[in-house]
């Protein structure tokens, strides 16, 4: 701060006590260094702003213009929060006062700074918009006649101008009702849209207008298209249409005069109501061609010019079949914007392919010979998007890391373009081309041969594979021919690979053909080139899942090989050809045999997770070897599901119990690892879907084993393996399993309260949370007794409540919908349950207090807006059972919010509200309403 701005700042503060606050909260916000420091400022000029003494205090600053930018900056920005948020303060006269105060600083800002002008168009814009005709007639006249006659205050009009319409139809925060809302804005702006287009019209040609004023009145008029306020017709019988066309060749105008000219065209997609504008627009897009073609490596001006032909052929696109000599420019056009090197530019043209190739498809089919010059427009495109999908031939040293895979994931938006070729040529024809250019790579045979020039076609065949006919495809030998005699270049045996994997639908179908894409695939497994092997272990998945029913004969072998390869394969891979296996076991006819497939395919995975847990002292690559294993078992089992469970011979109780016997081992020694305690626990939540009531005879020592390594980790994986035993078993649990079920979620309900205890907050421990209170619920839906009958009921309902305060919004949801239930059982148990209700009441009754400061609290500082509902629920019950208690616990909650959640005015509304005479069951909802949009608007004001 200069010596000058710091003698202003102590004559303002000594002249006027009161804003000596507000200039140092601004001093440590902009200038000390301590974080602390600027966020106690930040929080106190917030709160300042919604003082009512904030409006004079703000005119001081902003009429003292010694005062830095930042103070007279904040000043103008409080009048724009005072007027969206708190103009109720002034009444009558106080408001046109207002008015005429920001008027007047927009006379003393004329010449700048921008920044505050904008801020008090802003603010009149939402003052504008919230008073009455009556009061404030003739917006737009007024505000012409006094700022827009002087060269230097034009800029000022054009600015208030330019907010005016996207303040009035943007800013849902002004409070204004819906009906006043739709008589005001009429007045304000429709009536006078012919009036600004006139004075944008006469400005932007008058003599000696600067190119920054000629921006700004393109951004107006783009501002009040864009509202919908001046409609395309409108524009169009002004020269203002020309006008943004020709800004197009100036260089400093060309960015606005891109977005003016998208808008316009955009506005005109009423086609019929707009023919006239249209037909003014087409030879204007005429003209601009050259100019795309002079642009060259300009791609800034490449960009936006594709972006106007783009936008013309989306918004025409449903017209050009019809007007094809009228409309065909544009479509070449836009290919030429497809074909520009720049593959962010390219992106701009695929919905306008995606439009077309639709309209083009139906036209085809209907025989329309308009349709036909589209084929080649569409063959012209293939194979632009071909040569966009080509690595370059060094990319390994030209490309970052990032660049590739950039490129690669870009890759895939250009195959869906792809796809829109074929529904216009059909995919047999599409792909026919790319094997014919990797036969003719392949005739070459030359040196100069690049793997890039066959990859790029086979890349295209994997992504049009998808639109064959699966009965009638003639060109799907083709390609299994080919592939086997591609170079051995990794990437092209990758690539050929992947291929393969999108036609196994196909080959479902020609089953002939099946043991030479197997054979190809199994051969994607030798090397040690890791990206082939993944993409075998794709292909085989696929063909596994499509071709089952014709693989079962071919189990043997293929678990033979299965053998052979899973010590050398990645862990994706391994899931992947795991599920491969398992979906042919499910295709197989009888029981017997998929029950002794699938325990060939699990005991050698089971016999590793075995060995492991024998180590006396495993290393971290032993445990991770049979984490792996675990994996897999349970992907086997997630791909069997229930199909083959209720056949299953009763020999596999057994199995059950021996697996888990070497699970348990594995947890006794290393159940304190906790990727073993996530592995574990997933492969036993799929074992006990499968095995069902077969594992009935494992839950007591399960529930123990669990129970015992939560206690001893805290690890959330064992918290939600007891709640998914509790749903699976609860219901229909024999009186021995309940009380182990009762027993397991008293220890977990134990464990958890000490972690809650120790944790700096809910967060801090929130998926445990998250599973015990997953837990809870379902307990309450199917064994209530167990949870409420239990002596450690009280401490289930104080984590819930504790739960409230997490941030998490998951977390809340699943905190809120326990009250909830806990709350409404009380009220909705049936008659045998009356010792269950009294319990209930007593806990609830006893942390009533707590429940409810912490409700009201989460709702107005972090609950979602969905939680809303359920909040209304949980008071609504206990209005009904604490009739006279819950007034007593809302009132004391409330006088603790804190004022920066919720203003104080707002807070003594609410209080009053629940101290009326009618019942609160039937007020609270209203009530809790108008306290959280309070808090809603506290919380906007201070974004």
């Amino acid at each position: 701060m200069s010596s000058s701005e710091a003698a202003a700042v102590a004559a303002t503060a000594a002249s006027h006590p009161d804003v000596s606050s507000v200039l140092a909260a601004l001093q440590a916000l902009y200038h000390d260094p301590n974080s602390s420091a600027k966020q106690e400022a930040n929080l106190a000029l917030l709160q300042f702003q919604k003082t009512p003494q904030a409006w004079n205090t703000a005119n001081t600053l902003l009429l003292s213009q010694d005062l830095p930018l930042e103070s007279r900056l904040f000043s103008a920005q409080t009048f724009r929060s005072k007027v969206t948020f708190d103009l109720e303060q002034l009444e009558g006269a106080s408001q046109e006062q207002l008015r005429d105060t920001l008027l007047h600083a927009l006379d003393m800002y004329a010449s700048g700074p921008r920044v505050i002008q904008t801020q008090l168009c802003l603010a009149l814009a939402a003052l504008a918009l919230q008073m009455p005709e009556s009061r404030w007639g003739a917006v737009i006249p007024q505000m012409i006649e006094r700022f827009g006659s002087a060269p230097t205050t034009v800029g000022v009009l054009l600015e208030f101008l330019t907010v005016l319409p996207e303040e009035v139809s943007m800013n849902h925060r002004i409070p204004i009702d819906n009906a006043a809302y739709h008589e005001r804005v009429p007045r304000l702006l429709t009536q006078h849209a012919p009036t600004v287009l006139q004075v944008l019209y006469m400005y932007i040609r008058a003599d000696g207008v600067t190119t920054p004023i000629q921006a700004m009145i393109l951004a107006c008029l783009r501002s009040w298209l864009k509202a919908g306020e001046v409609s395309a017709l409108q524009l169009a019988e002004t020269p203002l249409l020309a006008c943004a066309f020709d800004a197009l060749q100036n260089e400093e105008l060309f960015d606005t005069a891109v977005d003016v000219v998208c808008d316009l065209i955009n506005e005109t997609q009423e086609i019929h109501e707009n023919q006239s504008v249209i037909e003014q627009i087409l030879p204007r897009l005429e003209e601009l061609r050259p100019a795309l073609a002079a642009a060259g490596d300009d791609e800034d001006r490449v960009r936006g010019l594709c972006r106007i032909f783009v936008q013309a052929g989306e918004t025409y696109h449903a017209l050009i079949l019809q007007h094809t000599a009228a409309l065909l420019p544009i479509v070449q056009t836009v290919l030429d914007c497809a074909s520009y090197h720049d593959l962010d530019i390219v992106q701009i043209t695929f919905r306008f392919w995606y439009l077309l190739a639709s309209d083009v498809h139906k036209a085809l089919e209907q025989g329309e010979s308009s349709a036909l010059p589209f084929r080649g427009v569409y063959e012209q495109l293939f194979a632009v998007i071909l040569r966009h999908l080509r690595f370059p031939n060094d990319d390994e040293d030209t490309l970052t890391g990032q660049e590739r895979d950039d490129f690669r994931s870009f890759r895939h938006y250009m195959g869906d373009t792809l796809k829109d070729c074929c529904y216009v040529l059909g995919a047999e024809a599409c792909i026919a081309r790319s094997l014919h250019l990797i036969e003719s790579a392949l005739a070459q045979a030359s040196p100069e041969l690049h793997w890039q020039d066959m990859e790029a076609p086979l890349f295209s065949m994997r992504s049009m594979g998808g639109q064959i006919d699966i009965q009638t495809s003639d060109v799907v030998p083709s390609v299994f021919a080919l592939v086997p005699r591609l170079p051995p270049h990794p990437r092209l045996r990758y690539a050929g690979l992947l291929v393969i994997s999108r036609f196994t639908e196909w080959v479902a179908e020609h089953p002939e053909h099946l043991h030479e894409v197997l054979s190809f695939i199994t051969t994607g497994f030798d090397g040690s080139d890791k990206d082939i092997a993944a993409a075998a272990a794709q292909a085989m998945n696929f063909l596994c899942q499509d071709c089952r029913e014709h693989l079962v004969p071919y189990y043997p072998q293929l678990l033979e090989f299965f053998r052979t390869v899973y010590d050398h394969l990645a862990v994706d891979d391994l899931l992947a050809v795991s599920e491969a296996l398992t979906h042919v076991i499910t295709a197989m006819s009888s029981a017997a045999a998929a029950s002794d497939a699938l325990l060939r395919l699990a005991e050698p995975l089971l016999q590793s997770v075995h060995d492991v847990s024998a180590l006396p002292n495993a290393t971290k690559p032993d445990l991770m070897r049979a984490a792996d294993r675990m994996e897999q078992l349970a992907r086997i089992l997630q791909v069997m599901g229930v199909s083959l469970a209720s056949t299953l011979p009763e020999a596999c109780a057994s199995t059950c119990s021996q697996a888990y016997a070497i699970l348990d081992r594995l947890l006794e020694r290393y159940g304190d690892v906790f990727f073993i305690s996530e592995r574990t626990s997933a492969l036993i939540r799929r074992a006990l879907i499968f095995f069902g009531d077969r594992a009935e005879p494992t839950l007591p020592a399960l529930l123990d084993r669990f129970a015992s390594c939560l206690e001893a980790t805290g690890f959330s994986g064992y918290v939600w393996i007891i709640g998914k035993s509790m749903d699976q078993y609860g219901a229909q649990a024999n009186d021995i399993l309940r009380a182990q079920l009762g027993h397991a979620m008293d220890r977990t309900t134990h464990k958890v309260m000490s972690l809650l205890a120790a944790a700096p907050a809910p967060d801090a421990i929130s998926d445990v949370l998250d599973d015990y209170l997953h837990s809870c619920l379902v307990t309450i839906q199917t064994a209530p007794a167990l949870l409420f009958g239990s002596a450690s009921f009280s401490h289930s309902y104080a984590i819930a409540v504790q739960a409230l305060c997490a941030l998490s919004p998951s977390l809340v949801g699943i905190a809120t919908d326990v009250v909830r239930a806990i709350v409404e059982y009380a009220r909705e148990a049936p008659a045998p349950d009356h010792t269950l209700v009294q319990t209930i009441r007593v806990v609830v009754g006893e942390r009533g207090s707590d429940t409810v400061r912490t409700i009201l609290l989460g709702l107005v500082t972090h609950f979602p807006p969905e939680n809303m509902p359920v909040v209304v629920a949980i008071m609504r019950a206990l209005a009904l059972d604490y009739p006279h208690e819950l007034t007593t616990w809302t009132i004391s909650a409330a006088q603790m919010l804190p004022l920066e959640a919720v203003p104080d005015a707002d807070r003594t509304k609410f209080i009053e509200h629940v101290q009326t005479t009618a019942p609160l069951e039937e007020t609270i909802k209203p009530s809790l309403v108008r306290l959280y949009g309070a808090s809603r608007k506290s919380r906007e004001r201070g974004t």
